[in-house]
């Protein structure tokens, strides 16, 4: 596929995700439809969701989970327990990650994502992949 034809592809993929959230949200979602009132809804939901650690975290889970909360850490470099936990507390109460807890000697968890982090992530795919594009 030549780069017009990609860049086609893209812009057909975008506008049927622009149409799909106008069908779905209709004006009781959000507050009413007014541009400016939406962004700053989605600016908020963005900045919480995808802070400092949350990518990183849902790239690890979206890759290998389920996964203990040691390994995570480990895998995630820098970050302190403290951080993390608060992280996966506030992914997890927004329905995006699932915490199973295992009876062992010592009792563990492991993390993964929930249905509604995997669609966050294959959603999120094809806005990399433009972004990557060229």
């Amino acid at each position: 596929m030549n780069s017009e034809e990609l860049e086609k592809r893209f812009r057909e993929f975008a506008n049927q995700a622009a149409s799909f959230t106008r069908e779905t949200m209709g004006s009781s979602v959000l507050g009413g439809t007014d541009k400016s009132t939406l962004a700053e809804s989605n600016l908020e939901i963005a900045k919480t969701i995808f802070g400092k650690w949350c990518i990183e975290i849902f790239v690890i889970l979206y890759g290998q989970a389920p996964i203990g909360f040691e390994k995570l850490r480990r895998d995630l470099g820098s970050i302190s327990p403290r951080v993390l936990s608060s992280k996966l507390k506030m992914m997890e109460s927004r329905g995006l990650v699932q915490r199973t807890l295992i009876d062992s000697r010592p009792p563990g968890a492991r993390y993964s994502l929930t249905e509604k982090g995997l669609t966050v992530a294959r959603l999120g795919e094809p806005v990399f992949l433009f972004l990557s594009y060229r």
